[in-house]
């Protein structure tokens, strides 16, 4: 459980830090709003790839054939 619980933390932190840093360069108003809407989708579709990959690889493992072979 030790490394998990470390990995868990460390993922936490990041993710906390890097939503304050979105929620503070979202609301700077010294930007100018096309960079932020940019940065935006940027970051919105970054995220759509990701959860569209992940579903994919999610679905691919319920019929691994080599999921149970070991070295």
């Amino acid at each position: 459980m030790g490394p998990y619980l470390g990995w868990l933390l460390l993922g936490a932190g990041v993710l906390l830090l890097y939503g304050y840093g979105i929620y503070d360069f979202m609301t700077d108003s010294s930007e100018p709003i096309w960079v932020r809407l940019a940065l935006g989708g940027i970051g919105l579709g970054f995220l759509i790839l990701f959860l569209h990959v992940l579903r994919q690889r999610l679905i691919a493992r319920k019929t691994d054939r080599y999921r149970d072979i070991q070295e």
